[in-house]
C-alpha cells in the first residue's frame, strides 16, 4: 500500500508540496510557495516574514507543514534565552574583539518541535530516519516559485532532481535575486545571544545534492562563471560553494517527460510504486510552440496506465483562445504599426518563449530587442544548461543589452556587462534612434524610462505593449493601475490592457485585451483530453480552485476522483 499526502495545492493554485510514500521510499513532488495563503498575511513589502525568526512565522501561519527532519534545523530560533548556550571565543589572528558562539540546547530544539504537535492546521510528522535523509528525492517539475519557492526551508541533505534548465533557473533566482538561500543551496544560520538567527560569517554555502535528469553540467569549474555549465553551477560570487552530485536511489524507478509550459525545462513525472505508477503533471499547456510534448507525455502515461494521476487544473473552468502564434501575429502587427517610434514590450522575465517571440518581431521589423542584465544572465544560464533547447540569442545582431544606470552593481551584473560590452546600447543611442529598438521593460524598470523621456524632450511618444499575465489579486491590480499612470506620464500609448473607469472617470482597473498574451496553463478542454489520454485509474485534482468540476468533466470515463485534503494521507 502507498500513500499520497498533499501539503499544498489543495483548493488553491500553486504551493505544490506532495509527499508520496511507498514502504520505506519517500518522494516529494515539488515544494513550492503558496502565494495565495501567503498574501493572506504578508504583502512582501511592508509586512514580511521575519528572516531572523527562521521557521517560526511560516509554521505558525500554516504556510509550511511541520515536518521534522525535512525542515532545516538551523532555522529554529532561540525564543527562550535559557535554551541557549553562549560561549565566548578569544580573538585569533587579526581579530580584535572576542566573539560569541551560540547554540541551541537539545531541549530547546525538542520544545520547538513539540509546540507544533496539534497546534497548527497541518498535522505534525517526524520524518527523521537513521542513515537516510527524511525524503529520498524531491522531484521538481519546473522553476516557478509556487513549485520550488519553499525548498530553501528544506534540509540541504535532501536531494533534488530536475532538468538542467530547471536547476539553472533556480540558481539564477538566487544569484540575481541577491539572496543567499534557495532551491540549490542555502546559507547556514546560527542564533545570536538574543535568539535571532543570522548567517554564519565565512561559512561555506550548503549545496543540495542534485540529480540532473537530462544532462549534467558540461565543462569544468573555472574563473569564468558564464563560460560553461559546470563553472556556472559552482559560482556563488564571494561565497564558497561546492556542488554536490545526487543520484536516484537504487531500485527507485522514476520517469520524466518534457512538457509545454510558459517556462522552459518543465517536466512531468511518473514514479513506480508497489501499487502501480503514480504520475504527476506539474504545470502543463498544449497551445505553446512545444504543445506536442504535453500530448506525448499523456500518451506515454496512457501506456503505463497509472494507478494515480496528480493533475493540475488551473484553468479547468476556462478555455484557451489565444496561442503563442496568435501573440506573435498581434504583437507584430502592433510593432509594424508604430514604425519609427519607441516600442516597449512587457512580458514575464523567465518566459523565454515570449522573449523569442519578440526577438523574431525585432528581426522582422529591423529593430533590436534590448534586454536587461538580469535577462541576459538568465539567457546565458539557460543556454549553458541546454544549448539544444535555448540557443545563444545574444550572439544575434537583433538582440542587445540595455545599459541601465546603476550606482553599484552585483558581481553577476559585472560578469554580464563584461561579457556583452560590445552588445550594450546606451540610453543616448536609444534616444537617437528610438524606432530601431524594442525595449524589454516591465513596471519595475519604469524609473529607467525617465532617463529616456528626459533625453527625448520630456515624453517618449511611443507605445507600451503589454504581453504579460493579467492581475490575479488586488495587489497586482494596483500595480497595473500604477503602470497605467507611468505610461501616461511618459507619453506611451498602452496596448494589451484596457482601462476601467469609475463614475468620476478615474482608472480603477485594467483588463487584458485578448490576443496579446497566452496562458502558461492548459484550458479546460485540453486538460480533460490530457487526462483521458493518460488513462489513470484515479485522478487527484491539484493546483486548482475548482476541483469539484472534474467530476462533471470526466463523467462516463470510469476514472475515480479523489479530492485531497491538506495534510491528510490518501491510501491506494
Amino acid at each position: 500500500m502507498a500513500t499520497l499526502t498533499c501539503y499544498g495545492a489543495v483548493n488553491e493554485i500553486g504551493g505544490n508540496k506532495i509527499l508520496l510514500e511507498d514502504g520505506e521510499r519517500r518522494v516529494l513532488f515539488d515544494f513550492g510557495k503558496a502565494f495565495g495563503r501567503y498574501a493572506d498575511f504578508f504583502d512582501g513589502v511592508f509586512i514580511k516574514e521575519r528572516v531572523g525568526r527562521g521557521l517560526l512565522d511560516l509554521l505558525a501561519l500554516g504556510l509550511l507543514p511541520p515536518l521534522r527532519g525535512l525542515l532545516r534545523e538551523d532555522l529554529i530560533p532561540g525564543l527562550d534565552p535559557s535554551g541557549l548556550d553562549v560561549q565566548t571565543l578569544e580573538p585569533t589572528g587579526r581579530q580584535r574583539k572576542a566573539r560569541e558562539r551560540v547554540t541551541l540546547q537539545p531541549q530547546a530544539v525538542e520544545s520547538f518541535w513539540s509546540h507544533w504537535q496539534g497546534s497548527v492546521p497541518v498535522p505534525f510528522r517526524d520524518l527523521r530516519r537513521e542513515n537516510a535523509p527524511p525524503v529520498d528525492l524531491v522531484l521538481l517539475s519546473h522553476a516557478h516559485q509556487d513549485h520550488i519557492g519553499a525548498l530553501e526551508y528544506v534540509a540541504a541533505e535532501v536531494p533534488a532532481a530536475s532538468t538542467a534548465i530547471t536547476a539553472f533557473i533556480s540558481k539564477v533566482l538566487i544569484d540575481a535575486g541577491m539572496s543567499t538561500s534557495g532551491a540549490p543551496f542555502s546559507a547556514p544560520r546560527t542564533p545570536r545571544p538574543d535568539g535571532m538567527l543570522e548567517s554564519q560569517r565565512g561559512a561555506p554555502l550548503a549545496a543540495r545534492p542534485w540529480v540532473f535528469l537530462d544532462r549534467p553540467p558540461a565543462g569544468t569549474p573555472g574563473d569564468d562563471p558564464l563560460g560553461d555549465a559546470a563553472a556556472f553551477w559552482a559560482y556563488a560570487g564571494t561565497k564558497t560553494l561546492v556542488p554536490q552530485a545526487g543520484a536516484v536511489p537504487s531500485g527507485m524507478h522514476v520517469r520524466h517527460w518534457p512538457v509545454d509550459h510558459s517556462l522552459f525545462g518543465a517536466a512531468g513525472f511518473a514514479v513506480e510504486t508497489g501499487a502501480g505508477w503514480v504520475a504527476y503533471s506539474g504545470d502543463i499547456r498544449c497551445h505553446g510552440s512545444h504543445g506536442q510534448a504535453t500530448w506525448d507525455f499523456a500518451e506515454a502515461l496512457g501506456e503505463l496506465r497509472p494507478t494515480v494521476l496528480l493533475c493540475e487544473g488551473t484553468r479547468l473552468t476556462q478555455t484557451n483562445t489565444t496561442t503563442e502564434s496568435t501573440v506573435l501575429d498581434r504583437c507584430l502587427e502592433t510593432v509594424r504599426g508604430h514604425a519609427g517610434r519607441l516600442v516597449v514590450a512587457d512580458f514575464a522575465p523567465r518566459n523565454v518563449e515570449r522573449l523569442q517571440t519578440f526577438h523574431r518581431i525585432a528581426q522582422e521589423t529591423k529593430r533590436r530587442l534590448l534586454i536587461q542584465p538580469r535577462d541576459a544572465y538568465l539567457l546565458r544560464a539557460m543556454h549553458l544548461a541546454d544549448p539544444d533547447a535555448v540557443p545563444d540569442l545574444m550572439a544575434d545582431a537583433h538582440i542587445g543589452l540595455y545599459d541601465d544606470p546603476k550606482v553599484s552593481e552585483y558581481d553577476w551584473e559585472r560578469l554580464v556587462r563584461q561579457r556583452y560590452e560590445a552588445e550594450t546600447v546606451s540610453p543616448q543611442e536609444v534616444q537617437r534612434a528610438p524606432g530601431q529598438v524594442l525595449l524589454a521593460f516591465s513596471l519595475t524598470d519604469a524609473p529607467d524610462m525617465l532617463d529616456l523621456a528626459f533625453l527625448m524632450g520630456g515624453r517618449t511618444e511611443g507605445v507600451y505593449l503589454f504581453s504579460n499575465s493579467p492581475a490575479y489579486d488586488d495587489e497586482q491590480r494596483v500595480d497595473l493601475v500604477r503602470l497605467y499612470h507611468w505610461t501616461q506620464h511618459l507619453g506611451l500609448g498602452l496596448v494589451g490592457l484596457a482601462p476601467v473607469r469609475d463614475a468620476q472617470e478615474t482608472v480603477v482597473d485594467l483588463k487584458p485585451v485578448p490576443g496579446y498574451h497566452a496562458s502558461g496553463h492548459a484550458g479546460g478542454d485540453d486538460l480533460v483530453e490530457f487526462v483521458r489520454r493518460a488513462r489513470p485509474m484515479t485522478l487527484v485534482p491539484i493546483h486548482t480552485e475548482a476541483p469539484e468540476r472534474w467530476a462533471e468533466r470526466l463523467r462516463g470515463t470510469g476514472i475515480n476522483i479523489v479530492r485531497p485534503e491538506l495534510g491528510v494521507p490518501i491510501q491506494f
